[in-house]
């Protein structure tokens, strides 16, 4: 057999479209097979992105300059702050098609895709209108306390570059959501790997001909955007094509529905990028734009952690989902147990080891210049540890459509980390940050948690799933 021949039977027993979908040891198979190849492929997909960072990110600094690399972080801070845009839609479809596959009904599926599709498509031309009709109402290089001639000149061009390809991808990112949810999410990954390399040749094509600071952002932006865009045409053009969004398909009731889940996960999403996603915004506003690399280099070295995190336990979600649609909440437990101890372990033991090699890493990735202080980076290492095992947690919320809980101590945890990091960094400088963020998740996140997920699976065995299909009468 030769290459090609064994990539495809490899490609074949992940996507188990011969397999026997009918006894529960068959499914508990499936569901662990397409989570684990699904985790492999992100975990590898993760890889390749790090790689590029850690190439692109001192070609960058040095070609840019301190200033000009700050105001790119932060403009890339705020549109990550703002992924809640599409309203929560998309992890709103994510769920209706992972419980509608978990009850083998094949046309909620093609409702809810076609249905999400049609409001996400709505949803991204009305925020580009917003975006590019009040550019140039706010001064961004005085609100990002830009300085420089060139840096100011380059700011609002560079924001605009940013919504447009943040906006175009909001609909397209649909068909991420529904092929995670269809727990096929490594089809995902292998068009974000693709999108990640042709990132670093533009990034280093962009240097060698000394592009400006808007056209390295559209190259650096615009490449995953492509890459989602062909994953779309590829999925319901030749792969799927049953599921290909069709505006028959969009019903009343179908985008209720899908609104309505929807709602409660923009909630969500909207208090955890408050608690999480503005620290590079409050530096600059606190401090200058200048300063946010000094916190910005170290906060990614240390994400990475999160990131490959993230990306291993994410298919675990629509698993979740569509094992609670089944009734397999046994299988659901032994997994979030089995999950917490791997994800426990594994970041503790990485955040050690980047935290003793911190030094040496910084030293030879950036330069003998940059220097940051211990206390960030021993509050950033033992961050990274909580963040990870509060994904894992949240993954199974996610799956169960425990929403409300979530919103409740996120937006706690929102206001109360928002004001401590001001407060701190002000008083403290930047090595404060990951310490507030400390300070306000454990007694409002951590410990209610800890309460709340074991009551939550043993009412889980007495009550019907939490999320009901709509039908296309309704």
């Amino acid at each position: 057999m030769g290459l090609a021949g064994k990539i495809r039977r490899i490609w074949d027993r992940a996507s188990l479209s011969s397999v026997s979908h009918d006894s529960p040891l068959n499914r508990s198979s499936i569901r662990k097979r397409r989570a684990a190849f699904t985790g492999g492929t992100a975990f590898f997909a993760r890889l390749v992105q790090a790689g590029v960072s850690l190439i692109t990110i001192p070609l960058t600094i040095h070609y840019l300059g301190t200033e000009q690399f700050g105001l790119w972080v932060t403009i890339s801070s705020m549109l990550a702050m703002a992924t809640f845009a599409d309203f929560g839609i998309g992890n709103g479809v994510l769920n209706l098609v992972a419980y509608a596959d978990g009850k083998n009904d094949h046309e909620a599926i093609r409702r809810a895709i076609s249905s999400g599709f049609s409001v996400l498509g709505l949803v991204g031309i009305v925020l580009f209108a917003v975006f590019a009709g009040t550019a140039n109402l706010l001064s961004w290089p005085d609100f990002l306390h830009v300085t420089s001639a060139r840096a100011r000149a380059e700011t609002t061009t560079t924001i605009i570059v940013f919504a447009a390809c943040f906006t175009l991808n909001i609909p397209l990112d649909l068909v991420q959501r529904a092929q995670l949810g269809l727990q096929e999410g490594f089809r995902t990954h292998l068009w974000q790997l693709a999108g990640s390399l042709v990132s670093l040749a533009g990034v280093l094509a962009g240097i060698h001909l000394k592009a400006s600071l808007p056209l390295l952002v559209a190259v650096l932006a615009g490449a995953p955007v492509l890459a989602v865009a062909l994953n779309t045409i590829h999925f319901f053009g030749l792969s799927r094509p049953d599921l290909r969004p069709r505006l028959a398909l969009v019903t009343k009731a179908g985008v209720r529905q899908i609104m309505g889940y929807g709602t409660l996960f923009f909630v969500l999403q909207l208090a955890v990028a408050v608690s999480f996603s503005a620290d590079n915004v409050i530096i600059a506003r606190v401090l200058g734009v200048a300063r946010v690399p000094e916190y910005s280099i170290p906060q990614r070295m240390f994400g990475v952690i999160a990131m490959v995190v993230g990306m291993l336990v994410t298919p675990l979600w629509p698993a979740y989902a569509e094992a609670i649609s089944r009734g397999d909440v046994g299988w659901v437990r032994r997994t979030l147990v089995r999950s917490l101890v791997f994800v426990s372990s594994f970041s503790a033991a990485g955040a050690a080891v980047l935290l003793l090699a911190s030094r040496m890493i910084l030293r030879w990735w950036i330069g003998p210049d940059f220097h940051a202080s211990f206390a960030l980076l021993a509050g950033l290492a033992i961050w990274s540890v909580f963040e990870c095992c509060g994904n894992a947690n949240a993954m199974f919320m996610n799956g169960a459509n425990i929403v409300r809980f979530q919103i409740v101590i996120a937006i706690v945890c929102g206001v109360s980390c928002l004001a401590a990091k001001i407060y701190l960094t002000e008083r403290f400088g930047i090595a404060a940050i990951p310490w507030a963020t400390l300070l306000t998740y454990i007694p409002v996140v951590v410990i209610p948690t800890a309460f709340y997920v074991p009551r939550a699976l043993r009412h889980l065995h007495q009550s019907e799933p939490r999320v009901q299909i709509a039908t296309a009468t309704e």
